[in-house]
């Protein structure tokens, strides 16, 4: 047993403090998450938890230094701390469910007013402050213990390796956190595991520091021989007065500075590396990395400096210096982050480059600055301790400097951005920190030479030319997207007519003067792009927004009260406005500059949703504020941002589907918008299973190429009434304009039902997507990278066979249809290019007549031409033949109905099928058979096809096997498919196209009868 006050272990101690600020962030992390369910932007929920950890931790060290002066064992009273924290950890998500179950019942109650706003803010607030306070406490406990009990060395030297020591373990222990938490824990154990390992992380913690108490402050008088450090003096010690109020005043407005800086980068970086949870991360990382550089200085130096208030002085202007020229490097972080994304391979492994390249610029523009940042510190604590105030300095300053945090991150969310933007706000805080710097100088005890402090001048000077003149980015760049392009500037010739920094993202309009079009940028990222007018053909996002806004008009008999969730563009507002049904609808926008952008730029599109007195925006979370009135729609139209961007996750999960299901009217739908770009299928099958979890019917559109307009309903999903988009003169010709005037258009749109979507989530094997266990938000930044789709439900619709004609019972719309052909939209242009197709087999003529909007045209007309040429008497040249037959039934079979391939595959006229070999007259029975649609001659031809002895093109026998697999289904023989695919399937590769057709075909077969409506309500594969 060592003797009464021998020295504690240093790497001990400092190894607690490691797991301890791991702990910490981790929880930090977490309630980001939780927090943005309540709040509705991550961004807000980013600043409430750093301004509430902050406030709690300064209030933590705050008691810990009064009421630890009277604590004889503050290693234990340490460990309490940290066993406390532990237990809060592992209680916090039951906490929060029944947090917000109670909230369900108190915001109808508060209303639409002052209490309904404030309500979400305190109430998360306090969730989360009882361990704050506790988190606070943990530095100013363990330092002073330390040093109490004999830290390493002796003298000047032992309290600045503790306090440096102990700040440098904190902050690196942070920074693991920060990383663990989003791409360890997260993705493995949801929210509630992540915390549950906190948890556990402070009870093991705290037991380690109780083993130290036993060991080191054993004895009931173990410090009881002298009184401790700053009781003899008063509450100052014998330190000056002046001095005392000085290095405080300095902690605050450096940690004010400090937490402008970080608030401030991470927003410019979020133009160019993307606002994802794991560009946060790693941004939070480096910041924490060089607090923790800089408190491993202080750890290993500080005991040889003589006037550590002037180091800070130093340190301070030093801080504001790199502040400024931060913004040199974040002007060339577009071009360091297109050149990344253009270098690396567009998989998981170059992906992981992407991030360790990014963290690489994050640390270029924080680090310089966050290494002085993180000196400060420990040097005020180290200067108030040698001028005799006692350990009650280390929390008296930690409270300050954190209080100053809490300013800094409000000061920076709610007023410089709004009122003077990010980087303006930024220099005005790096200006503070080196005038700060000035005058601790003048409170030094030591003097600066005259020539150093010239050279310091000059410096500050010359770091402040600096980033005004070359710190400033193209407003190109901050638009370019470069983390998704590739390339660090728009095109030259698109015009910035709007660009500022709102709230919660950097807004931005690029136009086009060439074709007009204009473009809405959030963070770099394309929101939507419509043309200006209405005189040329549709462009950009105009079939999406207008179809999401036309589609619930004409599948709602009478649509009088909606919703939609984000402005976006307005025009899909807009377009619900033009019917006289409606009686209000009630836009719900996070940040006020999308739709001040929209009131300067796109007004002559969207003049209903910004004058129409039926229009009322509002700028507020969706959940807040359909739960403060308690508000029921009979159509809700969700199209936020993009599932990837950091915060958007949460409204695509089963809990908000649930929320907006109690939202709707007994005949209420929602229409939600949902991307098949930069995600994967898997991905978007959670989403869909999320869906289908919360309503008992839903139907899918193909908007646009690339995006699905998903219908859920509360009842049976209405049949469309295109008569209703006719219904006012303006409507009509908008809604014409994107070929949305009959119900044939509507129609081919049309994917499928319940059922499809049900078979899709189970051929994925997807459960709901959750709050809880964000794997959207997880997964979807590395999609992105890679430039996947989940192109799955389209391949269904576009394949060219009768895929849907069997497994949704659906009839092509004719060939008379009037169905306008629109650019982006690839079923309608195959559907023309079917009709003009069909239209030379049957007159067994030259296909001139051929549209060239599509590049795949050229091809078809090739495969035409070979087709025809060789059916003329025997064909001679079958392995050609079936290949140019094979593409041009893949093109015609599945686009159009029976009457209209009559001539073309039913009695073809452009050949003799009796004098042709026996694998020509095996195909032409099959595309007969597929082209009536005959269940039996389907799946007879198919596998008769497939058992030719000749060796047929791959295209072929997969389409036999298809064909094949159809006509099992259509006569209800799901052991059938399995049994082809196991005789002729398992050894025939798959092609791009068909690959996923094929598993959805095989995945019906095996589902039982009952299932093939998908799961009612509340009994998807996870547990609510």
């Amino acid at each position: 047993m060592p003797a009464t006050g021998s020295a504690l272990p240093g790497t001990a101690v400092i190894g607690l403090f490691v797991l301890s600020g791991f702990a910490g962030l981790v929880y930090q992390s977490l309630w980001s998450h939780y927090l943005g369910l309540v709040l509705g932007h991550a961004a807000y929920a980013q600043s409430l938890v750093l301004a509430i950890f902050m406030g709690g931790m300064a209030g933590g060290a705050w008691l810990a230094a009064r009421l630890g002066l009277r604590w004889r064992r503050l290693l234990r009273a340490y460990a309490l701390a940290e066993a406390a924290i532990g237990v809060l950890g592992l209680a916090f998500h039951p906490l929060f469910r029944g947090y917000t179950g109670l909230s369900e019942a108190v915001l109808p109650a508060l209303g639409d007013g002052l209490a309904g706003h404030l309500y979400p803010w305190l109430s998360a607030a306090l969730l989360i402050l009882p361990a704050c306070l506790l988190l606070g406490a943990t530095f100013p406990l363990l330092s002073a213990g330390w040093l109490r009990a004999g830290g390493p060395g002796t003298g000047t030297g032992r309290d600045a390796r503790v306090l440096g020591g102990l700040y440098f373990a904190n902050s690196l222990g942070a920074a693991f956190g920060a990383l663990g938490a989003t791409f360890l824990l997260l993705p493995r154990l949801g929210m509630p595991g992540a915390l549950a390992v906190a948890g556990a992380v402070n009870l093991a913690v705290a037991a380690m520091a109780w083993a130290l108490s036993l060991r080191f402050e054993r004895a009931p008088d173990a410090y009881s021989t002298v009184a401790p450090p700053s009781s003899a003096a008063g509450p100052h010690g014998d330190a000056p007065r002046t001095l005392v109020r000085a290095v405080l005043a300095a902690g605050l407005l450096s940690g004010a500075c400090s937490f402008v800086y970080e608030i401030g980068w991470i927003r410019l970086l979020n133009q160019a590396l993307g606002t994802t949870v794991h560009s946060f991360e790693l941004m939070l990382a480096a910041f924490l990395l060089g607090l923790a550089f800089g408190g491993a200085w202080v750890h290993r130096r500080a005991a040889r400096l003589h006037d550590p208030l002037r180091t800070a002085a130093l340190a301070q202007v030093a801080m504001g210096a790199a502040a400024l020229l931060s913004l040199l490097a974040f002007a060339h972080s577009f071009d360091w982050s297109a050149a990344l994304v253009q270098a690396l391979a567009r998989t998981d492994g170059g992906y992981r480059l992407y991030l360790l390249g990014s963290a690489g610029i994050a640390l270029a523009v924080m680090l310089p600055a966050a290494f002085f940042a993180g000196t400060t510190l420990p040097l005020f604590t180290l200067a108030l301790l040698r001028a005799g105030t006692g350990e009650t300095a280390i929390g008296r300053l930690y409270a300050a400097n954190t209080l100053g945090a809490i300013a800094g991150v409000l000061l920076m969310t709610h007023v410089l951005i709004p009122l003077l933007g990010v980087r303006t706000g930024l220099v005005l805080a790096a200006a503070g920190d080196i005038a700060l710097g000035f005058w601790l100088l003048a409170h030094a005890r030591t003097e600066l030479a005259p020539r150093r402090l010239e050279l310091l001048v000059l410096g500050a000077i010359a770091a402040l030319a600096v980033a005004l003149a070359w710190g400033r980015p193209d407003p190109r760049a901050q638009l370019s997207g470069a983390f998704r392009t590739g390339f660090a500037r728009l095109d030259p010739s698109l015009q910035v007519p709007f660009l500022r920094d709102g709230k919660t993202a950097t807004i931005g309009v690029a136009r086009s003067p060439a074709s007009g079009t204009l473009s809405l940028l959030t963070n770099g990222k394309s929101d939507g792009a419509m043309s200006a007018t209405l005189d040329g053909p549709p462009g950009g996002d105009e079939l999406t927004m207008v179809g999401l806004g036309a589609l619930p008009l004409a599948l709602h008999p009478r649509p009088s009260q909606v919703g939609v969730i984000g402005w976006g563009l307005g025009l899909s507002t807009h377009t619900l406005l033009g019917s006289d049904q409606v009686e209000r609808v009630e836009t719900v926008e996070i940040e006020p500059l999308v739709h001040a952008a929209g009131e300067r730029l796109f007004a002559a599109r969207i003049g209903r949703a910004l004058h129409d007195p039926r229009s009322q925006v509002r700028f507020d979370d969706a959940r807040r504020f359909y739960a403060s009135g308690n508000r029921r729609y009979d159509v809700i139209v969700s199209e936020p941002s993009n599932p990837w961007v950091s915060g958007v996750a949460g409204l695509f999960t089963t809990q908000f589907y649930r929320f907006l299901h109690d939202h709707l009217a007994e005949d209420g739908l929602l229409v939600q918008w949902l991307q098949t770009y930069e995600i994967d299928d898997a991905l978007l099958a959670t989403i869909m299973a999320a869906l289908l979890e919360n309503f008992p019917d839903a139907a899918v559109y193909l908007a646009q190429d690339n995006d699905l307009a998903v219908v859920a309903c509360r009842g049976a999903c209405p049949a469309p009434d295109a008569s209703r988009l006719r219904a006012t003169a303006a409507l009509a010709r908008e809604t014409a304009r994107v070929g949305l005037a009959s119900e044939e258009a509507l129609e081919l749109r049309r994917i499928g039902g319940r059922a499809l979507l049900a078979t899709y989530a189970r051929a994925l094997q997807a459960r709901p997507h959750s709050d809880f266990h964000p794997q959207v938000a997880l997964q979807g930044p590395r999609t992105r990278f890679r430039g996947d789709r989940a192109d799955t439900l389209q391949r269904l619709a576009d394949n060219g066979l009768p895929v849907l004609d069997v497994l949704e019972g659906r009839t092509p719309p004719g060939a008379s249809a009037d169905i306008p052909v629109l650019p982006g939209h690839s079923l309608l242009q195959a559907r023309e290019r079917a009709i003009t197709l069909v239209q030379a087999l049957r007159t067994g003529g030259r296909a001139t007549a051929l549209p060239r909007r599509q590049h795949e045209l050229a091809a078809a007309e090739m495969e035409l031409q070979a087709l025809l040429g060789l059916s003329h008497g025997t064909v001679e040249d079958t392995a050609t033949w079936t290949s140019a037959a094979a593409a041009v039934a893949m093109a015609t079979l599945g686009h159009l109905p029976a009457q209209d391939l009559r001539g073309a595959w039913i009695e073809p006229a452009w050949i003799d099928p009796a004098r042709q070999p026996e694998p020509v007259r095996a195909m032409l029975d099959m595309y007969a058979a597929a082209a009536t649609r005959d269940a039996a001659a389907m799946r007879a031809s198919g596998e008769a096809l497939l058992q030719l002895p000749q060796a047929l093109p791959l295209p072929v026998q997969e389409q036999a096997l298809l064909i094949a697999q159809l006509g099992a289904l259509g006569l209800d023989r799901p052991g059938e498919v399995e049994r082809l695919h196991e005789g002729y399937g398992v050894a025939l590769p798959h092609s791009p196209g068909l690959r996923m057709v094929r598993h959805m075909v095989r995945i019906r077969a095996l589902e039982p009868p009952a299932a093939a409506g998908g799961p009612a309500p509340g009994q998807g594969a996870s547990a609510r």
